[in-house]
């Protein structure tokens, strides 16, 4: 029999050790999950050194840019923009972990297929992987800062610019890539999830295979849950089509500034 000492140090050793993957997951799921808290320009800009580990050179640009009008609105605008992608990522991997192990459409079709389970959850792998795109696309579009755009006219006010619509129309590909995002593909992505979990809703597991009381409460937790996510995926389509239409308008409100 092991001593008290012996005991107590076994015991400390593997609370340290619980503590400190439950600290690894809890630092990965704050980096998956992370939400930019939008405020004040200086909060804004501290949130995302935070996030993205600004150096000091980007620190002080950014810090510049807030301090007119035009820049803090700017730089309130990506972090929106980061927000939005990075919620997407989050919500694609909560619903790869759905289909994997709380949907199974095969099994409720009486057939085995389960590369149609993995299938699924690997489309939405995918997605997580596209709006993980998105963030760096929007970090890299905050550094880049606002385009300049050159002058409308030239030779004295003579002749129109070409250069200056192009670079117009350059500055409007963010929002119609953004549109079409929301649209085309996170929309329709989030109410297919919802109704192929409505339709294929089941543990991996089937509770009638488990003994009383764990068939009981498996089945009341995954349906519970499987609700949860399907609810989730209905109001994130919903938004996501929000999210498109102010891409859109942003959009037009650039195309605006056209000298035709």
């Amino acid at each position: 029999m092991a001593s008290e000492p012996d005991l107590l140090e076994s015991v400390t050793s593997r609370y340290a050790t619980a503590r400190k993957a439950f600290a690894r997951l809890s630092n990965i799921l704050n980096k998956a999950t992370f939400k930019i808290k939008r405020g004040a320009p200086a909060e804004t800009i501290d949130e995302i050194g935070g996030r993205f580990k600004l150096d000091d050179y980007e620190r002080l640009t950014l810090n510049e840019l807030a301090a007119t009008k035009a820049g803090a609105a700017f730089i309130d605008e990506r972090a929106q923009d980061i927000n939005r992608a990075s919620f997407h990522r989050s919500a694609f991997a909560l619903n790869a972990f759905t289909h994997l192990f709380f949907v199974d459409i095969a099994a409720q079709l009486s057939f085995s297929l389960p590369q149609l389970k993995f299938g699924f959850a690997l489309a939405n792998l995918l997605l997580a992987l596209i709006a993980h795109a998105s963030v760096r696309q929007a970090y890299r579009a905050l550094l880049a800062g606002p385009n300049a755009l050159p002058p409308k006219r030239r030779f004295g006010g003579m002749f129109a610019n070409p250069k200056y619509n192009r670079a117009v129309k350059k500055s409007s590909r963010i929002y119609a890539q953004s549109a079409w995002e929301e649209k085309s593909l996170f929309r329709p992505a989030y109410f297919l999830n919802a109704a192929l979990i409505f339709l294929g809703a089941q543990f991996i597991l089937p509770p009638e295979r488990l003994i009383f009381p764990l068939s009981f409460i498996i089945g009341k937790i995954s349906g519970l849950f499987t609700t949860m996510v399907m609810v989730f995926d209905i109001w994130r389509g919903l938004r996501a089509g929000d999210a498109a239409r102010v891409a859109r308008e942003r959009e037009v409100a650039v195309y605006r500034d056209l000298d035709i």
